[in-house]
Parts: C-alpha cells; structure tokens; sequence
C-alpha cells in the first residue's frame, strides 16, 4: 500500500478516536458544570460528539498535510512522529482559542475545561496511532 494512502487511512482513525473521546469529554464536562442551565442529558454528550467530528476536520485535515509533506521531504520514524506530534498540539491550540472565543462564550464553568479536553484528546490520538505513524516510510 502506498505511504500516502497508509498516511491517510491512519489520520481517519486519529480522527475518528480524536473526535469520539473529545466529545464524551465535553459532553461529561458539560453534565458536570452547566447541567442545571442546559438542563443537560445524554443528548447532550451526543451533540457534542456531533460538534467535535464536524469541527475537527479541519485541523485534522492541517496536520495531515504538514505530515504528507514531512514525508515527501523524507522524514520517517522518530522525526516524523515529532513533527506530527507538535503539528497536532499546534493545531489542537488553534481549535482550543477557537472554540474559547465562538462557543465557549455559551458556556460559563466548562467551558476551560472543554479547551483543556480538546488538547488532550488531540495529543490521545496521536499517541493512539504512534506506532503506525512511525513505520510510515517504511512501507
């Protein structure tokens, strides 16, 4: 299989597991701090899962490409994870200061704690996939 193809299925996973966990964290850190004022339940968890896939794709989109293009320059291994890796938490800044300055402005007690969750779960996701992500070139 081509690199480029392997790249791209790997980035749909990290996407996918990215995604999912940052929208189970938001929604729980909604329940826990704004669930009287949003008379919170399982939907809520559920439209944030939502919110998270369609909000993400364009960071996830940023990182695949500054990975596409480490790998035409021919990085691999260890280099290659770094630059993925500090791409990810570059763009997982972006995506925390968006989210502070559009959404957040919803939310009054979750809304750090949402920022925080979208770091982590950017950098989870990475971690998950860090093994193939590091093989890449060698294909």
């Amino acid at each position: 299989m081509s690199k480029y193809l392997n790249t791209t299925l790997i980035f749909i996973g990290v996407w996918i597991v990215s995604s999912l966990l940052n929208g189970i964290l938001s929604g729980v850190c909604i329940l826990i701090f704004e669930g009287n004022a949003f008379n919170a339940s399982v939907g809520t968890v559920l439209l944030a899962c939502i919110f998270s896939f369609a909000c993400s794709i364009p960071l996830v989109v940023l990182v695949w490409l500054v990975t596409l293009i480490a790998i035409a320059c021919g990085k691999y291994g260890h280099d290659l994870f770094q630059i993925i890796l500090t791409a990810a938490l570059f763009c997982a800044l972006i995506g925390a200061i968006f989210f502070l300055l559009t959404f957040g402005k919803e939310f009054n007690a979750a809304k750090y704690w949402i920022a925080l969750s979208i770091n982590i779960t950017a950098i989870s996701g990475i971690l998950a996939f860090r093994h193939k992500l590091k093989l890449i070139n060698h294909a």
